[in-house]
């Protein structure tokens, strides 16, 4: 396995359908979050993408995805380069037939979106479908094909079809040297993929750094000084943060306590993993929870 497949593995990362279908109008689109990453699939037809990161709207065409992580600034896909609605009280949902220009809309939730682990990708991609590559362009014909002809079930392909998404985008971007730093950019080096899948697949082992350069095949001085320049930490401060970053999942889940979760970690008591966890993310592991529960209700 390697090392962003066990990355994403251990995330659990899946897309939520949004919107599926068509619109009409002076149409408006406005999905902003902290703590998602939003995709839109154009379908059908064009629409621009109005935000500060050009100087101008984007334009999109059919076979166009644009995705918006926590950290892009605030932006509106609209009907027109030149007008911005001010709200959606002209925009009109239709069937992806009848609409002048269609859309997959949906929503990636992430654990920590704030963390150094999102921060280093772009804060906006956009894949033009002749820049996909095969296995994207493929899956993008083949959201548009089912999103077109809605038959039992369709909404729920689609969904499970934009699981896969963030992976492939994430693959465009280290391929296309559009990461420069954070993990993404260390799994460009083989070597260094080695020692990041080991902490991926393994974050309860008790890794030294010995180990991991017995492992991966690097020495003390090389293995700590890229893992300083690429990703900013040390390995071992990297495996402590991601161990906090799997205990951040958890903590979402019913019925799982705060002890539990600390003896999951491996840690001796509940308070010496509150004090990591609030070093790591700036916020509690019980602040963490109840702004996530509120956030599902």
């Amino acid at each position: 396995m390697d090392a962003l497949t066990s990355l994403v593995d251990v995330l659990n990362l899946h897309a939520k359908l949004i919107y599926s279908g068509g619109v009409c109008g002076r149409w408006l689109m406005d999905h902003n979050s902290d703590n998602s990453v939003w995709f839109h699939l154009v379908s059908k037809g064009q629409g621009w993408v109005h935000s500060p990161s050009w100087q101008t709207p984007l334009s999109l065409r059919s076979g166009d995805l644009v995705l918006f992580l926590p950290h892009a600034p605030k932006h509106f896909l609209s009907y027109s380069a030149e007008h911005l609605p001010c709200d959606m009280a002209d925009t009109y949902l239709t069937s992806w037939l009848d609409g002048e220009t269609g859309f997959v809309c949906g929503e990636i939730k992430l654990g920590m979106a704030q963390s150094l682990l999102w921060q280093a990708l772009p804060d906006v991609c956009v894949i033009r479908q002749n820049q996909a590559g095969g296995v994207l362009a493929k899956l993008i014909e083949i959201i548009i094909l089912e999103a077109s002809t809605p038959r039992f079930g369709s909404d729920s392909v689609v969904e499970r079809l934009c699981d896969s998404f963030f992976v492939l985008v994430i693959r465009h971007c280290i391929e296309e040297n559009l990461v420069y730093k954070g993990v993404f950019a260390a799994m460009q080096d083989k070597r260094l993929a080695t020692a990041l899948n080991l902490i991926h697949q393994q974050p309860w082992q008790p890794w030294t750094i010995a180990e991991l350069c017995t492992r991966s095949g690097l020495s003390k001085t090389v293995l700590s000084g890229k893992f300083s320049v690429l990703i900013g930490s040390s390995p071992i401060e990297y495996l402590i943060a991601w161990r906090l970053q799997i205990a951040a999942q958890w903590l979402k889940e019913p019925n799982m306590t705060i002890e539990k979760v600390a003896e999951r970690c491996g840690y001796d008591s509940a308070p010496a993993f509150s004090k990591a966890f609030k070093r790591c993310f700036k916020v509690s592991p019980g602040a963490f929870r109840r702004t996530s529960e509120q956030q599902v209700n």
